[in-house]
């Protein structure tokens, strides 16, 4: 009695990758963008950090008998902080107009609450 023969497997169909839609397709990503998206977001930091600062200055002058900062300003700045923050945070999920548009709202509230209170 000879040796069984091995089975031979069904040829496969080659393989095609599903069709993804337009808009979930990745795009290409500019230079420009990235630097200025990495650049508005090291603003939205700093500002938020400022204004973790300015807090610790108020509640040291405070303890010390010291006017400080004020509290107008601190809360303006805790204020400011956080909306570049957000607004910072929609730019880099979102790489659109929109996104684009939170980018110059960064830009415009950090430097106008720097414009305001520290002039």
């Amino acid at each position: 009695m000879p040796p069984p023969r091995p089975r031979r497997a069904a040829p496969e169909a080659p393989r095609t990758r599903p069709h993804r839609h337009e808009l979930a397709r990745s795009r290409q990503v500019s230079t420009a963008g990235t630097t200025l998206r990495s650049f508005t977001g090291a603003l939205a930091m700093g500002s938020l950090m400022l204004a973790l600062v300015l807090i610790g200055v108020q509640f040291w002058a405070t303890s010390h008998g010291q006017q400080g900062p004020g509290v107008s300003a601190v809360i303006s700045q805790v204020v400011a902080g956080l909306v570049a923050l957000a607004l910072q945070t929609y730019a880099d999920r979102n790489r659109d107009r929109n996104g684009g548009l939170a980018v110059v709202g960064v830009l415009v509230v950090v430097l106008g609450s720097l414009w305001f209170w520290w002039w």
